[in-house]
Formats: structure tokens, sequence, C-alpha cells
């Protein structure tokens, strides 16, 4: 069993939304995107009971709802083997679902199948309404019969047997997680997997039950507290008239009390154990982590679904073991659903898997990275996009806008200087140009095909082009339909990266000339030989062009100037501003702008 699509509406940040699922689905995007909201939408029409917190006017859209209002979660749940909805009398027929067929292809839903490659599926929803007479939230979960009519209304509505869900096996793993707490009795998860596999150690218990209400060395008896123990004793027996002896115990000593006490320790060498809470929280992840795959290949041996949803896997795994945890979780699940704000758990995944999640003003917007896995035809520069650099592809995916520079060079420049402007060692605010604009390394100066790549994940994807014949023909090619470039940014005539390098030397220019010309190997002398050099690959020459000790040298001596770091950070701040369509310093509008042209921004520097 898997979900192939959820459909949200008036549900916290998301007024309207659908989301398509694959086998395994990694969601990433900018804070404030839902990606938590698409997970606990699942909760509430999939998970058990337990997962199915109490709502309140909060979880509806707009946090302030009418009588009318109603939240509205469809799931359709698909994997149905035979594709035969006769074979599946628990999900279709009397007091059941009714069949539908889901479309892989465009995502629909329909009726009766008209294609082969529709499948059989089932609609699950979740509905809540307010009542404000009561001041609380009702709720249902049912199927979906496919009419419109209000089922707090007419109460007529078939509800889901407990059965189903347990048959569906959703699991999730929030963010907000006590790993401490999942490797003992107080676990449902943890009795689960006890269940499912030999069952409750049931003697050991009550022995240790038994061992516990009478204690070889009582603490009543201890020679410090037996004094007061008999005070109290001596005061109830002559309130009461007969002796009811105080005794103390380590537990409620009922076989609950002793399992709800079970603590798990860890051991090292010949060393006391420590409890799991005092442990660092990567290893109680990693051990609950095996837990819960253990639970999920017994279920996936015993021929049932197991669909797990887990947020920000990264939380407190090292990066060595992400990759490991995420391809264990895959292959022993019927369906994976992860959100994560970690470009490399991101790289670790197909880039057909990677759904960017964005939200605008309730509306939500979910695209693949990549909507079908590249094709042999394939040109280089996508190649590596999608491939070599899909962590950085990824993190630039995340952002509000997304900058696609001329070169790879030009990548390393913005990539340093951002380093720079980040450096906030004179008190001034942060640059915010790394929380809103990502940028991606371009191949082979492809500006138009990574541009035309990436506007179909992302809406606003802007060039970065030099300000020579190429940078204007590049300009030109952003300008061609179906290309999806936003804006382009050009810097003035007769520039490219190593101008804009050159003009931010030129803050405190005899302070870091002078630093350079003992830092790099062959002195350059001053502002004008540098920039030249940097533009120069000539290696006999002295040329610097993509050499990256070189560039760190610059950067270092940069980072070390404030007036500097200054310049660097108005300029990121300029280019940011230009991105977000705000008025940005140093940019203005290309004259001549023909009808239908997306917008040309140019850079002139300021003294």
């Amino acid at each position: 069993m898997r979900v192939s699509l959820l459909e949200i509406n008036n549900f916290r940040g998301i007024n309207t939304g659908k989301i398509a699922f694959r086998d395994h689905t990694v969601l990433i995007g900018p804070n404030n995107s839902c990606k938590t909201t698409v997970i606990e939408a699942l909760a509430f029409v999939l998970g058990r009971d337990r997962l199915i917190q109490t709502l309140t006017e909060h979880d509806f859209f707009g946090s302030t709802p009418d009588a009318a209002a109603r939240i509205k979660i469809i799931a359709t749940v698909t994997g149905f083997e035979p594709q035969d909805f006769t074979q599946h009398t628990e999900w279709f027929g009397d007091r059941r679902g009714i069949p539908l067929w889901f479309d892989p292809e465009n995502g629909s839903v329909v009726p009766t199948q008209t294609d082969a490659r529709q499948t059989l599926a089932c609609q699950i929803v979740f509905a809540a309404r307010f009542n404000a007479d009561t001041l609380e939230v009702e709720t249902a979960r049912y199927f979906n019969d496919g009419g419109d009519a209000d089922i707090f209304a007419e109460e007529n509505h078939v509800s889901l047997p407990p059965s189903l869900i347990r048959d569906i096996g959703f699991f999730l793993i929030p963010a907000s997680r006590s790993w401490d707490r999942m490797l003992s009795f107080s676990s449902e998860l943890f009795r689960r997997v006890i269940r499912t596999a030999a069952g409750l150690p049931a003697r050991t218990i009550l022995d240790e039950r038994d061992r516990l209400r009478r204690p070889d060395a009582a603490l009543e008896n201890d020679e410090r507290m037996k004094p007061i123990v008999d005070e109290v004793n001596a005061e109830m027996s002559r309130l009461l008239g007969k002796a009811t002896p105080l005794r103390l115990r380590a537990t409620a000593t009922d076989s609950a009390g002793v399992l709800e006490a079970i603590t798990p320790h860890y051991q090292t060498g010949d060393l006391t154990p420590i409890p799991a809470k005092r442990q660092g929280s990567g290893l109680v992840s990693l051990q609950s982590l095996f837990l819960l795959l253990h639970f999920g290949q017994r279920r996936i041996e015993d021929g049932e679904s197991f669909f797990m949803a887990l947020e920000e896997p990264e939380l407190h795994l090292p990066p060595a073991v992400q990759r490991r945890v995420l391809g264990r979780l895959q292959a022993l699940s019927t369906q994976t659903i992860v959100t994560t704000h970690s470009p490399l758990v991101a790289g670790y995944c197909e880039a057909a898997s990677l759904l960017v999640v964005r939200n605008n003003d309730g509306a939500l917007d979910v695209r693949p990275m990549l909507a079908k896995p590249l094709a042999q035809a394939a040109t280089n520069a996508v190649r590596r996009l999608f491939q070599i650099n899909r962590v950085e592809t990824a993190a630039a995916l995340m952002n509000e806008r997304v900058l696609v520079p001329e070169g790879q060079f030009d990548f390393d420049w913005v990539t340093m200087l951002l380093r720079i402007a980040e450096l906030d060692r004179d008190g001034t605010e942060p640059c915010l140009f790394g929380v809103r604009i990502g940028v991606v390394p371009t191949a082979d100066a492809k500006v138009k095909e990574t541009c035309e790549a990436l506007s179909k994940a992302h809406p606003m994807v802007c060039g970065l082009v030099d300000g020579d014949a190429d940078g204007t023909r590049y300009s030109d090619q952003l300008d061609g339909a179906g290309v999806g470039a936003s804006k382009v940014l050009r810097w003035q005539d007769g520039w490219t990266i190593e101008d804009l390098v050159g003009w931010i030397v030129h803050a405190d220019e005899a302070t870091i000339m002078t630093k350079l010309n003992a830092d790099l190997a062959e002195a350059p002398g001053d502002r004008t030989t540098l920039v030249a050099r940097l533009k120069s690959d000539d290696r006999s020459d002295h040329g610097l062009k993509g050499d990256g000790v070189a560039y760190e040298i610059v950067a270092n001596a940069l980072s070390e100037s404030n007036a500097c770091r200054t310049r660097t950070r108005a300029v990121l701040h300029a280019i940011s501003d230009a991105c977000l369509g705000l008025p940005a310093r140093g940019f203005t509008v290309q004259a001549g702008r023909r009808e239908g042209q997306i917008p040309r921004l140019v850079f002139t520097p300021w003294a």
C-alpha cells in the first residue's frame, strides 16, 4: 500500500494544495513552506488514533474558522494487487470505499479505467470543523464517495475501520522527537516490535515484579530511614486503630509499573551502564532507527505495508551515517517520505525523487527537481547540475530566488564573496544574500540550459552575466520561449566577475595589495595587474583564472579589511534586492527594453 496523491484544504498554512508522491520522496524548500504541514496532514488522514492530536482554531487556515469552514485532507491510496477491486472486499464494497483509478502520468483520479497505466485506488478523507457552541473541533475520517455533501450535516459517511489504518502501516518520526523514550516499554513502537517478534518476556517481568515486591534490602529498613518510617507507622496505627505499615518500593510493583520503569542503558567496556537520556543523542537516535528498521523488516516479511515519514533525518546523525540510514529505510519500506533542510541529505537521493515545496500565500506549489530521470541525450551541463552538483543545486532551490552565474568560476567567486560578507566582525547585520538567494554552479557557460532546467523546479530563476559580447548573447538567449528566467543581471560594459573583485579591492587598495604582493607566488604589484591576471588562464604569464589557491589568498586578504567586507556585503545586498525585485543600489534597468523582454538590470559601481 502507498499514498500516491495528497490533497490538502484549509489546514494550517495551506489553503489549497496537492502533492503527488513517488515510492521514495524527499521534500525540500525554504522555511515556512509547509513541509511539516504536509507530513502532519498525512498523520491525520493515515495515522493511528494516537497520532490524531487535538485541533484548535489555529489548525484552520487563517486561524478564525467560521461555521462553514472545513479542514479536508484527501489521501489517494494505491498499491492494490491484484488490480481487481472485487478481490479487496475490506476496502471496496458495501459500507466501504468506491473504486477509483489513479493516473501516475498526470496525477489525476478518475472513476473508470481508460488507460493501462492507471492503477486501482481508494480515497480516504480526514475532515474537521470548529463548533462555535462547544468551542471544540469535531473530526471524522471516512471513505470518499465523491459527493460534495457536508458529512457533519448529513452524518451518513462511512467511517474508516481501524484495521485498514493498520494495514497501511504509516509510521511517523517527527523532528521534535525524544529518542531516549523509544527504546522502552512506554513506547508503542517498542511494544509492537516485541509483539511482532517473540512476544513480551512475561515470565522475566513477573519474576522481577515479585523481587521488587519483597526486596532483600528494603528502603524502609535502612537505619537512616527506619526512625522516620516507624514514627509514621505509629501515628497511623494510633489514628486508624490498626497497623498499616509503610513500604517503599522502586516501582508500582505490578507488571505495568515494572514495564514503565524499564529504562535503556548503554555500557562502555566494564564501566557502569549509563541511562539513554544521559547519552549523546546520536547513539540513541541510531538505536531507535534500527529498532524501527527491524519492525519494518518484520512487516515486509509478513507481506504488510511499511510506510515511513521521517522529518529531518540529519538531526543527531553524522553525515556518514545519514546516507546509510536513508538507503536502509528505502530498501525496507513500501514508501518513504522525508523532509530535510540538509543539501547533503537531498544530494543522497535521486533528483527525480526530490520535490521542491513552496507556499504562495496559502497555495502549495510543489515541483520535482527533475520531472523524469535524465535521458541519454542530456547535455553535460545538465548532467552536472543534477548529478555531480546535485548538493549545490538542492541547496540553491531551497531559497526564494535562484541565481545562475555565467560560469563555474563566477560561482566560485560569488561563494567566496558570500563567505567574506558573512564575517560579521564589525557588528553589522548579517548578509541576507545567503539566506534568500541560492547560487548554482554553471558548467560550460550554459546559462540558458541551466535556467531552462531549473525553472521547471523553481518559479524565480535569475541569470548573472558579464558585460561583454558573450554576456549580451546569453541575455538574448534567456529571452527565448520556455527558458523560464525571470530576469537577468549584468555587469557594466566591459566588466566580468574579476572586475568586481578588483572594485572591492579598491575599497582598501593599499592594504590589500601589500598583503597580496607578499602572499601570492608572483607579486601582481598593483590592482590593475591583479585583475588582468585573475582574468587570464595563461599560467606561463602568471595567469590566475581558476587557481583555487590564489582565489583563497585574495579572499582571505579581503576578509581582513573592514572596508572590503563592507563593500562586499553591500554589493551582495544589491544583487539580492535586484533578484527580489526591490530597489537595488547600483542596478538600473537597461535602456531600450523591447515589449515582452524579461528585465535586464545593469550594475554600475559607486564611488
